[in-house]
């Protein structure tokens, strides 16, 4: 594969559609077969024109250039992307950092590009937040940082004691955190706490409370001797044999529309959202090379009755996209501290991402589809 290195603006979309009459199939519950979401066949991705931008975007963005990999690499990897670590692997700690995205006054993000893993979760009201995690690539400021829920604790607790950076929390949600950091979770480094005034800034071109942003690198020489190198999340390969060809898939909330939508020319999906292309601080479109869409039940959290709290242990149902595809899938997670379990919800075989940048969607069952041609011409003509 090619993993994009972002040297300028996003130009064009070039995609892979599929030929369904309906705008959306719903994402399949349980039991249901693969065979049961056959978007198209290749014949038809072949023939599917590709469909650029408007105008408008032209005049603004530029081609995202590639870099190829070095597939004869057998040195050592990245844990959290699988890609080749051509100096080493950074002997620090992961770096999670919650951020916000309530509403257009969280954009634009500012760092999530260069995140390993980003877990995006429900919150009130139908948004979401995110959880990204950093260890290949740290940028110099990640914005909005925003406060932390019940939620973020069951998913740091695999990356091997990460630094949890966040804006504060209510009071609830703080000893719940404090528990945990004791337990040895993780380090945990609040704007609330000693380390705010140091390492916690405002933008002074944005307003309160979505002007909060740190450099993740500062913060991760700040992490105890309890912290360690990530171990890998998740197992990388080669297509699984179940996959098939896919445009894209959405997920929607009461509140929120999230696309991600195949481009061939970036070898990447797209990711759009409330029907607008989501572009970082410098104007290129967040992409990634892997969404693993997890079906999980949510429930009240302990600290505040309106506040979900995602079950991000058991098992469940959900998708696997990548190189174009999609694949059905069950997910396994036993204790907090082991790490994903992607397997072929037919055959129950493990099965493997694409190397690069991963993001995952915890929707509650129902929230997601996958989106027809006609639907991805539409958003983005």
């Amino acid at each position: 594969m090619r993993y994009p290195i972002i040297l300028g603006l996003f130009f064009s979309v070039c995609l892979l559609g599929c030929g369904g009459k309906e705008s959306n199939q719903d994402l399949p519950q349980n039991n249901e077969t693969t065979e049961s979401i056959l978007l198209v066949s290749t014949t038809q991705l072949e023939e599917i024109p590709q469909v650029t931008t408007p105008t408008t975007q032209e005049q603004i963005v530029e081609t995202i250039p590639t870099t190829t990999l070095d597939l004869s690499w057998d040195g050592p990897l990245y844990p959290l992307t699988g890609l080749p670590a051509y100096e080493g692997i950074p002997q620090e700690p992961a770096v999670a950092v919650k951020i916000g995205n309530n509403d257009r006054n969280s954009l634009p993000h500012y760092g999530l590009r260069e995140a390993d893993i980003v877990y995006e979760v429900r919150i009130e009201s139908g948004k979401s937040r995110f959880l990204a995690v950093y260890h290949s690539r740290l940028p110099e400021k990640v914005l909005p940082v925003r406060s932390a829920r019940s939620s973020d604790i069951d998913l740091l607790l695999n990356l091997n004691h990460p630094v949890f950076v966040y804006w504060g929390a209510n009071d609830i949600v703080l000893s719940e955190i404090q528990t945990a950091e004791w337990a040895g979770g993780f380090d945990s480094r609040s704007a609330s706490s000693q380390w705010g005034e140091r390492y916690f800034e405002r933008d002074s071109s944005r307003s309160r409370p979505d002007n909060g942003y740190v450099n993740p690198s500062d913060l991760q020489e700040t992490a105890s001797n309890e912290a360690e190198t990530p171990l890998s999340l998740f197992e990388y390969g080669e297509i699984p044999e179940a996959a098939v060809p896919a445009a894209g898939a959405r997920w929607e909330t009461s509140q929120r529309i999230v696309d991600y939508v195949w481009n061939a020319s970036l070898e990447q999906w797209v990711r759009y959202q409330d029907g607008v292309i989501h572009l970082d601080q410098i104007g290129a479109p967040l992409t990634m090379d892997n969404l693993l869409f997890l079906y999980t039940d949510y429930r009240t959290s302990d600290a505040d009755p309106n506040s979900p709290q995602a079950i991000s242990v058991g098992t469940g149902d959900g998708w696997l996209l990548r190189d174009g595809t999609v694949t059905g899938v069950i997910w396994e997670r036993q204790r907090t501290s082991d790490k994903w379990k992607i397997l072929d919800d037919e055959t129950g075989e493990s099965i493997t991402l694409d190397v690069g940048t991963t993001w995952v969607t915890l929707a509650r069952p129902g929230e997601g589809s996958i989106l027809s041609s006609e639907t991805v011409v539409q958003l983005i003509s």
